[in-house]
């Protein structure tokens, strides 16, 4: 494999000096020496810098002319020396000081600039940890060594964020909100920023650092998302410790305080477009997923949606704006490859996060290249969501026209129509990772799509699956969702295959070394690619060993994502083998099985086990109409081209004659759906024109 670049080296020894996880120590993937993480780059660098930085952004938000006082220009200095080093001191001790950031003290006196208008006092910072300070560089000076192929524009909208302002208001927090008065909430809100944010920026690699900064900073604006964040704090801690009354009554406290919260600011105009509002219906999602509450986390997903559409697209093309949408996105993905419903976020959204136009250089650091890579696979991922759907519906009407026995010529008709578009998928599949620097991929591969030669998993006499290898977990958990998407293609045209063929069968090996080697902050991001690959386990002993590794983290976490995934396999394994008959619906004790407005299908796991012929394929409730599922834009006039194939008519036209006695232009009808084109003739005084 290729040395890394000297940018890659640079952020790598900045990890390694700076590296701080849960535990106070570097938390490295597992079995991997050599592995760093990202850490919170916390650098605050020079003051002037500092200052300079939050006018600029000021200026950017509300426009280079708006009166400010006083006007600075770019040759003043914005503190006197005594005022810059006393600020400088107290930064320096907000970020530092082992005791609770709740009980830091204020400086002593008001730290004023030449100007007496100009003036900051008593700020507070949100504590991360002790990380030591640059001694000639800062963050921000090394920007453009670390990012040196991408244009300036792209470097504005990804500037590390500064600690401590809210990115939305561009102004400090307030000393303590109303919400953090509590010492229970107060240690809820660490517990968010320690195991919370790791485990949710897990979900959406990001070069913002969308979870552990901005996010908490908007909090301090916003009460629903404090709410929401520390009853997402809650029910994790809950869990862990299998503790039951923080779950019922923690938890559900805070969650129903951030319900009603949020119900309040989505009917407020004035809060229609912040951020905050798009990142509470986010963290909402993730408590649901946490509490095995599948269908309210579609409700909190329907609503996402409405707020993102509200937003505008605009409103996304921020730093912050861009993260909060891209998170969602996969999410989007994550849930919808499992439900097999189509993306909530249409074709014209796809492309929305500018990453997914940006190319990727070869000497970009690895979370940008991981955030514009997972970017980029998700477009693939909601192509496929909608070709998964469409294939399944067509597949499904075909047998019940057919009484349940179709003819090998309609079977092969429309099978020639479903590999085709897989085809095309696979195509744009693979020009991805043409782009990929050679760099980003295992650390034992020499092969062309990144991904190391192992074994065919049904054919191997492995017995126990060794830990993969790689530089970062973002590399891993990207590598991980692009082989999910393979098999996922594969199945979609070859849903009577009982065994994959070798080639596939290493990638399935190589997902299960990708997820042996992530820590368990991964598990949520993990879950639908582990759960294509563990359908294709043929071998008792890997199926033990996957049976084996998901309880030891369920143990751990209590994760409700992987008791579903658990089950799942399971059935799929017995159905499989004809030891087990009926559908697949695993519902938690007490979850809500229906809502109405939202789709009833979220607990059967059909975007995986539909993908099977042998899976109860068509004796599902959608057959005779008595389930109603999301069905995104199948059913309408606007599929998008690349997705849905034309279909050549293969039944007589349909002649509808209007009469009309006006010499004005008549218009066409409403078309009606059907297999047949249509022709329109318009009969004037006894003529067809």
């Amino acid at each position: 494999m290729e040395s890394l670049p000297p940018s890659h080296k640079f952020a790598t020894e900045l990890d390694v000096e700076w590296g701080r996880t849960e535990g106070e120590e570097v938390e490295l993937l597992r079995g991997n020496e050599s592995v760093v993480l990202r850490k919170v780059e916390n650098q605050i660098g020079g003051v002037e810098t500092f200052l300079q930085e939050m006018l600029r952004r000021r200026d950017v938000l509300k426009g280079t002319d708006r009166k400010r006082k006083p006007s600075l220009s770019s040759g003043e200095t914005v503190l006197s020396p005594v005022a810059s080093s006393k600020l400088r001191d107290y930064l320096i001790t907000q970020l530092s000081d082992s005791s609770d950031s709740s009980e830091a003290d204020s400086p002593p006196e008001s730290i004023s600039s030449f100007d007496s208008q100009t003036s900051i006092s008593s700020p507070i910072f949100l504590r991360e940890g002790s990380i030591p300070i640059l001694p000639e560089k800062s963050v921000l000076d090394l920007i453009p060594e670390c990012v040196p192929h991408f244009s300036q524009k792209v470097l504005d909208e990804i500037t590390m964020p500064m600690s401590g302002w809210n990115p939305s208001t561009m102004t400090l927090p307030p000393p303590r909100p109303a919400n953090l008065e509590s010492p229970t909430n107060r240690e809820l809100l660490q517990a968010y920023l320690d195991i919370s944010a790791g485990r949710l920026a897990d979900t959406s690699p990001s070069y913002v650092d969308l979870f552990r900064k901005y996010i908490p900073a908007m909090a301090y604006d916003s009460t629903g998302l404090m709410e929401g964040i520390l009853a997402l704090a809650a029910i994790q801690i809950g869990l862990m410790r299998k503790d039951p009354r923080i779950i019922a009554v923690d938890a559900a406290s805070h969650y129903h305080k951030a319900l009603k919260a949020h119900f309040k600011a989505v009917a407020d105009p004035n809060f229609r477009s912040k951020d905050s509002l798009l990142a509470t219906s986010i963290i909402l999602g993730h408590y649901e997923i946490w509490n095995g509450e599948n269908v309210k986390m579609g409700v909190h997903m329907l609503g996402g949606r409405d707020i993102i559409l509200a937003r505008g697209k605009a409103a996304h093309m921020t730093p912050v704006g861009r993260a909060l949408y891209a998170a969602f996105n996969r999410m989007d993905v994550a849930t919808s490859s499992i439900t097999g419903n189509p993306t909530f976020m249409t074709k014209d959204w796809w492309t929305v996060d500018p990453f997914t136009r940006v190319p990727i250089s070869t000497d970009s650091p690895t979370l940008l290249v991981a955030d514009a890579a997972f970017s980029k696979l998700c477009v693939l991922c909601c192509k496929l969501t909608y070709l998964k759907a469409w294939s399944l519906k067509r597949r499904r009407t075909l047998w019940v026209k057919a009484g349940g026995n179709p003819s090998l010529e309609q079977k092969e008709s429309l099978q020639e129509i479903i590999e085709d578009r897989v085809s095309k998928l696979e195509e744009e599949l693979d020009v991805w990772y043409a782009e990929l620097p050679p760099w980003f991929s295992a650390l034992d591969t020499e092969s062309s799509d990144h991904n190391p030669e192992d074994e065919d998993i049904n054919t191997t006499l492995i017995t126990s699956i060794t830990m993969g290898s790689y530089q970062h977990r973002s590399i891993a958990l990207v590598h991980g969702w692009a082989i999910g998407v393979r098999l996922q293609l594969n199945r979609i045209s070859n849903p009577d295959m009982p065994v994959v063929p070798p080639r596939l069968g290493s990638l399935c090996h190589s997902l299960l070394r990708i997820f042996a080697c992530l820590p368990t902050s991964a598990d949520a991001c993990i879950v639908a690619p582990l759960f294509a690959a563990g359908m294709e386990l043929r071998q008792k002993c890997h199926q033990e060993w996957l049976l084996n590794i998901l309880q030891e983290r369920i143990d751990e976490t209590g994760f409700h994502g992987l008791i579903f995934l658990r089950e799942g396999l399971r059935f799929t394994w017995a159905k499989l083998e004809g030891m087990s008959k009926g559908r697949f619906n695993r519902i938690k004790e007490g979850a809500a099985s229906k809502i109405d407005g939202v789709s009833e299908n979220l607990w059967a796991a059909e975007g995986m086990l539909g993908t099977f012929e042998k899976l109860a394929l068509y004796d599902s409730p959608d057959m005779v109409g008595k389930r109603k599922n999301f069905q995104g834009d199948i059913d309408t006039s606007n599929l998008p081209e690349d997705v849905l194939p034309y279909e050549a008519p293969k039944a007589d036209p349909t002649v509808i004659v209007i009469d009309s006695a006006s010499s004005s232009p008549v218009a066409a009808p409403k078309r009606l759906r059907s297999d047949s084109p249509e022709i329109i003739l318009v009969r004037r005084n006894g003529r067809v024109v």
